[in-house]
């Protein structure tokens, strides 16, 4: 985009009003892997590349804490400084560079050196010397732990596993690990279009009557991410390490294509897995990506520029208060795709259905309930994509936003939406305007967004 394709896809999405653009650290990622030489040329590209993030996202970012991803105002270029700042600490990585940090004239400098000691002397359960004494598992041990079966303690484990992460990282070890997975009979030739990728993962280890390759058992799925965000990366990963879209693999002079590459990829889909859409016009991530929400329940759009154009130009191109209402009236009157909707209790509550239109630019989920008790002639409401969505209070700025210039101020007095009207933990009253159609609800209740509509009784259509 920044080169000036897809135009179409940059001139719809300008559109501030009806679009939260959001950039994540993984696009952060992505510009310090491909920093080499640090060359005039080289930094002039990286200062572009910020700008234009900045320029279509306002600075948007989702980050993870570690706990939970978030969304928040982070400059990239700072945020680009700071991977740089800490790009030492994952280099090396041993027992030694783990205390390296501690100063020698700090208190704990003694007591660290004495940890340092008794880890090193551990040593390693007797069950990877077996392993290096059979030759055909130490062929394989040896090329995922470079130099471990000569010290076989915690010590050496902490030195081969630096080299094992550095060799993924920055060359080709990645291939070394994914041919190993698929020796259980499987690669790229094995997947077709009428099969989903994870049944004929299963399938082969079913033939081969082994235990499944669980991504999750071999990169850490507790720490330094959300559980959720930790099973799309996992599951993404083992889709790569079976040959499905796999990667290319491959360091030189002129590309630099490693297990990094793959795993920024993987954080990508997490992060879009918040939003109602991720558009990628990466072939091989498209279809992971699809494959991965598809197993997880993730129902965000994953599309390619042409076929966000082509979305966009079929349910999105309503702008005027008049234009999204007309359009409810017309996916009101459809009897297609409706399902009853029930109260927990069992009760009927009526009728609801999804609809491809974000009505003024929000909600994506249409309720016809039963005359009595509610008595609302229609409810909208937002279905989020994944089990836990993030929604801005800009989204909501835009949306009052809509009726506010139309209407002006509610019944209350109240018009635009100002940030602090809404809390953690309380409902929100939001806004309700009376008008000569009906009166327009605006609510959220127990975390949820709803606009209710109630028609002036006896008023035809």
């Amino acid at each position: 985009m920044k080169n000036k394709y897809f135009p179409d896809l940059t001139e719809i999405i300008s559109n501030r009003d009806k679009f939260l653009l959001v950039y994540s650290t993984s696009h952060i990622g992505d510009i310090f892997a491909s920093i080499k030489n640090n060359s005039a040329e080289e930094q002039n590209l990286v200062r572009e590349d910020l700008e234009f993030i900045s320029s279509l996202t306002d600075n948007l970012c989702l980050a993870n804490d570690s706990k939970e991803v978030t969304l928040g105002i982070y400059d990239p270029g700072e945020l680009l400084d700071d991977r740089i700042s800490e790009a030492h600490l994952f280099k090396n990585l041993s027992l030694d560079s783990l205390f390296d940090s501690i100063e020698l004239d700090n208190p704990m400098y003694g007591i660290g050196e004495v940890m340092k000691n008794m880890i090193a002397s551990i040593p390693l359960d007797s069950a990877f010397k077996e392993a290096f004494q059979d030759p055909e598992t130490a062929k394989t041990l040896e090329e995922l732990f470079p130099g471990l079966k000569d010290d076989l303690t915690m010590k050496g484990f902490f030195n081969s596993f630096g080299k094992m992460l550095d060799n993924m990282n920055e060359g080709e070890g990645y291939k070394d690990l994914r041919s190993i997975v698929q020796q259980v009979g499987i690669s790229n030739g094995h997947f077709s279009q009428d099969k989903k990728p994870f049944d004929v993962i299963d399938n082969a280890y079913k033939k081969k009557g082994m235990e499944n390759f669980e991504a999750g058992n071999y990169f850490d799925k507790n720490k330094n991410a959300p559980d959720w965000f930790n099973d799309i990366i996992n599951e993404y990963v083992s889709l790569d390490m079976h040959g499905f879209k796999a990667d290319k693999i491959k360091v030189t002079d002129k590309e630099n294509n490693t297990f990094r590459n793959t795993t920024e990829d993987a954080q990508h889909s997490a992060f879009a897995s918040r939003c109602d859409f991720y558009v990628t016009n990466d072939d091989k991530n498209y279809h992971k990506t699809k494959a991965v929400y598809q197993k997880l329940g993730v129902s965000t759009k994953v599309l390619k520029p042409n076929e966000f154009v082509q979305y966009y130009n079929s349910f999105l191109t309503f702008n005027t208060f008049e234009e999204h209402f007309e359009s409810i009236i017309d996916e009101y009157k459809k009897t297609d795709n409706y399902h009853e909707q029930k109260y927990e209790n069992g009760e009927s509550f009526g009728l609801v259905k999804l609809t491809n239109q974000y009505f003024f630019n929000f909600f994506n989920k249409l309720l016809v309930p039963y005359p009595e008790p509610n008595g609302a002639l229609f409810i909208l409401s937002k279905e989020s994509p994944a089990n836990k969505y993030i929604i801005h209070s800009w989204e909501i700025e835009g949306m009052i936003k809509l009726f506010a210039d139309k209407f002006g101020p509610d019944i209350d007095g109240k018009c635009f939406y100002e940030v602090s009207e809404i809390s953690t933990e309380d409902d929100w009253m939001g806004r309700t305007w009376h008008l000569n159609i009906g009166q327009i609800n605006i609510r959220r209740i127990r975390g949820w967004f709803h606009l209710y509509f109630y028609q002036i009784e006896n008023q035809e259509d």
